[in-house]
């Protein structure tokens, strides 16, 4: 393939079918040809992957398709040239995180399915308390603040030296608490949570257990089963290679309509009356009404299109990749930073041997150093105030660590930009 023109040669490209992935070897991928797949990586040591992932030249032509189709042709019945692709995003999702297709819906983003799961709660929530931590997302924790202002009782663990000590969690959870939200990974050092004995301690005082996945799904082995989330959901613009404005909600299927009620509604009706019909059915009642079944009931109107054509084609490329060789990979570039990076004066605030492809540390001056990067051609992320983000993906390699490390100065020698 000539990757200078990696779109246009794309375009005909038909979608990997469910199939033909389960067929693919479980082998090693060649992540020099994998980072051929991302033009990015040309023209920059890009190592922010936690705030946006770029798009692959698969997941680039599956959107061109779409949009030549949408230009070109679209024309009534639209949807069922796209249902195939849609249907198989979702279905992907559910394989990845070891959830059926039934426990699966559509999602605009993270932080609006939390809440909207919140809202669908409040009668469990009732008269109980939720258990959170300042390693969460805080546009979620945001959330749970306004809650805690309207009468919900909130607790907010606080780190211990950017880690969570499981006898402080354990400390807040009591026979009132309904729900432990947590971030799988968090986004702030990439700290993996120890989900399952968080949901251990959930469970064994009848409470639920909600993963805020984004920064873990198609990065880091997720199975909902083994370990016992009951609720999750993520965008796609991260570590899933897709675009923003979509992503994934779970329900885990006793819990739906029972525990977690819909409160946004999609739906219709049949009107059995004249004039919209002829001859009405004496036997059925003048409007017709039936609630949507399943986790379709979570859903409102359609959802993204190019979204789901999009997760689609990167869910199948993550799948023939395989995440435990994309945790491998990304572990040979974070290593080597929790290596080199406190030596030069940068202390890490990632713990040693974390399982995520997140590593965090500070930095004397944000500005200068994020200044000097750029002028490097390396992207990064600053967080937190002195808190310097690297999240490297399945395109990176040892080259754009060594141009990081090149770019940054020992830390007590001052910066010059």
């Amino acid at each position: 393939m000539n990757h200078d023109q990696p779109v246009d040669r794309e375009l005909n490209r038909t979608a990997v079918t469910a199939a033909e992935i389960a067929r693919e070897p479980s082998t090693v991928p060649d992540f020099d040809a994998v980072r051929r797949d991302f033009p990015r990586a040309r023209t920059a040591a890009y190592l922010d992957n936690a705030s946006c992932h770029p798009l692959s030249v698969h997941a680039a032509a599956a959107l061109h398709r779409y949009i030549d189709w949408t230009t070109h042709d679209v024309a009534e019945p639209w949807w069922p040239g796209w249902a195939a692709a849609r249907d198989q995003a979702k279905h992907l999702f559910a394989e990845l995180i070891n959830a059926g297709p039934e426990e699966v819906a559509f999602a605009r983003s993270t932080v609006e399915a939390e809440s909207n799961l919140l809202n669908g709660m409040q009668e469990h929530l009732a008269g109980g308390n939720v258990v959170t931590d300042d390693l969460h997302y805080t546009a979620a924790l945001y959330n749970y603040r306004v809650r805690q202002r309207d009468g919900l009782d909130v607790r907010i663990v606080k780190h211990r030296n950017w880690t969570l000590d499981p006898a402080d969690v354990a400390a807040a959870v009591d026979r009132n608490t309904r729900l432990i939200s947590v971030a799988l990974v968090s986004n702030v050092n990439g700290l993996l949570a120890d989900v399952k004995a968080l949901s251990d301690l959930a469970h064994a005082h009848g409470a639920l257990l909600y993963a805020d996945i984004i920064q873990a799904a198609g990065a880091v082995p997720i199975d909902v089963r083994a370990m016992g989330i009951d609720l999750a959901a993520c965008s796609t613009f991260k570590w899933l290679m897709g675009v923003k404005g979509f992503g994934f909600l779970y329900v885990r299927a006793d819990l739906q309509g029972t525990v977690v009620k819909p409160t946004q509604h999609h739906g219709g009706v049949h009107l059995n009356y004249p004039p919209w019909v002829e001859e009405p059915d004496p036997d059925a009642p003048e409007i017709v009404f039936a609630p949507t079944p399943g986790p379709a009931c979570f859903e409102v109107s359609y959802p993204s299109y190019e979204g789901a054509i999009c997760a689609q084609e990167s869910l199948a490329y993550i799948n023939r990749l395989g995440v435990a060789n994309i945790r491998s990979h990304a572990r040979t570039l974070t290593d080597r930073l929790q290596e080199e990076l406190p030596a030069l004066g940068y202390p890490s605030i990632t713990p040693r041997r974390n399982e995520s492809p997140i590593v965090a540390f500070k930095v004397p001056d944000p500005a200068a150093t994020q200044t000097r990067l750029r002028a490097a051609g390396v992207n990064v992320a600053m967080r937190h105030g002195d808190k310097m983000r690297i999240s490297p993906s399945v395109f990176n390699n040892q080259e754009d660590v060594e141009r990081l490390l090149r770019a940054l100065p020992p830390a007590g020698t001052g910066h010059r930009c």
